[in-house]
């Protein structure tokens, strides 16, 4: 059987040059469309899930871990919080709180953390007058803190000022078992301490052959003169033994109650 060939009318081809034609236009417009769009690579969506982690971890150390108040025109600090947070200083008034961010509202007490605060405020003290916070003093946000603040404003003051450029030093003079020590060398160790002091505050006597346990708020440029004084004392009373502790952050001296929260 013979089959025919048809041959495609005038009409036929034109309809079908102009159905390319469409098609084409509209593959472009599509690429055109999509050349705008910026599919982020995948290196940006790492990068993009990295600063999600970033933020979390952030929201994370909301609370303001406070470490202490200090005078405000007092030096720039360079000097790592807890969790190697860097401490920072939150004005108020003419005073400063040192506190860097963390975690918790309420710390759990352990003693890594516990010495590492004493540690932080030793060298704070080192460097500036600071009034020195209990460990675990944290604040939820910088409004309560700012209310508690005004409300201690003045005590706060007050302490600064008693206890700028101090230190504290403690002593503790113990006799030996089942020997009498007069009353009188009791009374001179304390006046000769007293004189290099400007202040002094006893603590618990714990126990019988504990004479002295005190407190004495020094001068920093008559540390030197104290220490020297405590070994002249032991090579006058060789009978007795002297603890000498410090120096310290004046923490007898500070009669200031800031509840955390």
């Amino acid at each position: 059987m013979e089959t025919k060939k048809t041959s495609k009318t005038g009409k036929e081809k034109k309809t079908e040059k102009n159905v390319i034609k469409i098609t084409t236009l509209r593959a472009e417009k599509t690429k055109k469309r999509q050349s705008h769009l910026n599919f982020p690579s995948e290196k940006d969506k790492i990068a993009e899930l990295k600063n999600v982690a970033d933020e979390k971890n952030l929201s994370k150390d909301k609370y303001l871990y406070v470490y202490g108040i200090t005078n405000k025109e007092n030096v720039e600090l360079n000097i790592k919080g807890l969790q190697d947070k860097p401490i920072q200083k939150l004005n108020f008034e003419n005073m400063a709180v040192l506190f860097s961010f963390y975690p918790n509202l309420h710390p759990v007490v352990e003693e890594k953390e516990a010495m590492l605060h004493a540690e932080i405020l030793n060298e704070l003290a080192g460097k500036i007058t600071i009034i020195p916070m209990a460990f675990g003093t944290v604040f939820k946000n910088q409004e309560i803190l700012g209310t508690i603040l005004e409300k201690s404003y003045h005590t706060a003051k007050t302490t600064l000022e008693l206890i700028k450029n101090k230190i504290e030093l403690g002593i503790k003079v113990v006799k030996k078992e089942d020997e009498e020590v007069s009353e009188k060398a009791n009374k001179d160790i304390l006046e000769e301490l007293n004189k290099l002091s400007v202040k002094s505050v006893q603590g618990d006597k714990f126990s019988d052959r504990l004479l002295l346990n005190h407190s004495f708020l020094v001068e920093r440029n008559k540390f030197d003169p104290f220490s020297e004084k405590i070994g002249e004392l032991e090579e006058k009373h060789p009978n007795l033994k002297f603890i000498y502790t410090g120096p310290w952050p004046a923490y007898s001296f500070v009669n200031i109650n800031i509840n955390a929260g």
